[in-house]
């Protein structure tokens, strides 16, 4: 396999699963929660959009999502005992909470909010914003984008799209529809 390096116009090519900065900083979660739970928070997190969006929500409105042990074991390729343990370190921090429907149905799995350190936010939020002087909104709950990119600036200026790598594909004729 060939090591072929992200262009700067690719770097957002891709989906991915968001998991909490603050689960590696803050006091209340570091060292109580393994990298294994930390990934397995993103997943739930993930998948609690999904519920969302299908309506998965139970009478007092909070929204629940489905996600089995056993299907955990083979997203994330862990041993049940790994799994078990990620799920009870996320339980131990009041990060999720199942419910048992009984019968042999899955539990109910309810994604709990992080508790915010607000000088830890502070902090982040010093580090990340540090290269950001044209921001003035009023709003510094959420941290902002980097900007210093200037392709990524600049791209409304820019439409020649100059640094698009060109690959070699062998043997793909049989895309076009008219070639007999």
């Amino acid at each position: 396999m060939e090591f072929i390096p992200y262009k700067a116009n690719e770097c957002f090519n891709y989906l991915y699963y968001q998991i909490p900065m603050e689960l590696f900083f803050n006091k209340k979660y570091k060292g109580k929660i393994k990298s294994d739970a930390k990934i397995l928070y993103g997943f739930l997190l993930n998948r609690l959009s999904l519920s969302a969006k299908n309506n998965w929500i139970d009478d007092e409105g909070n929204v629940f999502l489905i996600f089995t042990r056993k299907e955990v074991q083979e997203k994330l390729d862990l041993s049940d005992k790994t799994v078990t343990k990620a799920f009870n370190q996320l339980k131990d921090c009041k990060l999720i909470h199942e419910k048992k429907q009984g019968a042999n149905k899955p539990n109910l799995i309810y994604v709990g909010k992080i508790e915010h350190d607000e000088n830890l936010i502070k902090l982040i939020r010093k580090n990340y914003e540090s290269g950001i002087v044209k921001s003035t909104t009023h709003d510094t709950e959420n941290l902002r984008p980097n900007y210093k990119n200037n392709n990524y600036n600049n791209r409304e200026k820019k439409k020649s799209y100059q640094n698009y790598e060109q690959r070699h594909y062998d043997d793909l004729d049989f895309l076009y529809a008219n070639k007999f």
